[in-house]
């Protein structure tokens, strides 16, 4: 079917059309308003312990070594474990969150953690991230704790928050992604369905048409 015979079936069922064009825009927008995606983050940085700044004068920030780059995806893992998910859940905290190293960090850069927390609420956003953000320092601690006899205060990995956004932003791409989704499928149905119901209708009275005919044969001769 061309574009032609295609709009001669839209201007035919324009009444069909423009109610599903209505019902598009008014889903779409719907979802602009119901779906929106808030996003909150936070960065956390792994520091060497005292003992292993003592080398650089205590300075943590210029004693970063492979075993920290480690340890913080350790961290990242036992954080997004299933498990931790379930916690954090008995504690009130449901949306879907990451937790991973940083695309920049290397053995002489530091182990920076990512955290980031996705949910429909600006207010649990906000409240998740802080639960997410602490519940990096906790992890860590019980992995060092853990460890045969537990590791001393002195010798015990670190953290330090480098940057926490304590209000969740409007996540744009995300809550459009949504709503394009709704106005495609309610595109397809606004053009396609007066075609499909065109075709049907007209193929019904062709059938009748051909019925009287074969019966006005009569029957086939046997051979």
């Amino acid at each position: 079917m061309n574009l032609g015979a295609s709009l001669r079936i839209w201007r035919k069922w324009w009444i069909l059309s423009t109610v599903l064009l209505l019902a598009t825009l008014a889903g779409a927008s719907a979802a602009l308003v119901q779906w929106r995606t808030y996003q909150a983050s936070s960065s956390v940085i792994l520091l060497a312990s005292p003992t292993d700044a003592r080398a650089n004068g205590g300075n943590p920030y210029l004693s970063f070594n492979p075993s920290l780059t480690l340890a913080a995806d350790a961290v990242s893992r036992e954080v997004t474990a299933p498990r931790t998910a379930r916690t954090l859940a008995a504690r009130g905290f449901h949306d879907s969150y990451t937790v991973a190293l940083a695309p920049y960090t290397t053995n002489t850069t530091g182990s920076v953690l990512l955290a980031t927390v996705t949910g429909s609420g600006k207010t649990a956003v906000e409240q998740m991230l802080q639960a997410v953000t602490g519940e990096i320092s906790a992890q860590l601690l019980q992995l060092q704790l853990q460890s045969q006899q537990g590791v001393p205060a002195h010798n015990r990995i670190r953290t330090a928050t480098l940057s926490y956004m304590p209000h969740a932003t409007l996540s744009v791409s995300q809550t459009a992604r949504r709503a394009a989704t709704v106005a495609v499928i309610g595109l397809l149905l606004a053009f396609g369905l007066p075609i499909v119901a065109d075709g049907l209708i007209t193929r019904r009275p062709a059938r009748h048409r051909d019925a009287p005919s074969r019966e006005a044969a009569g029957p086939l001769p046997a051979r």
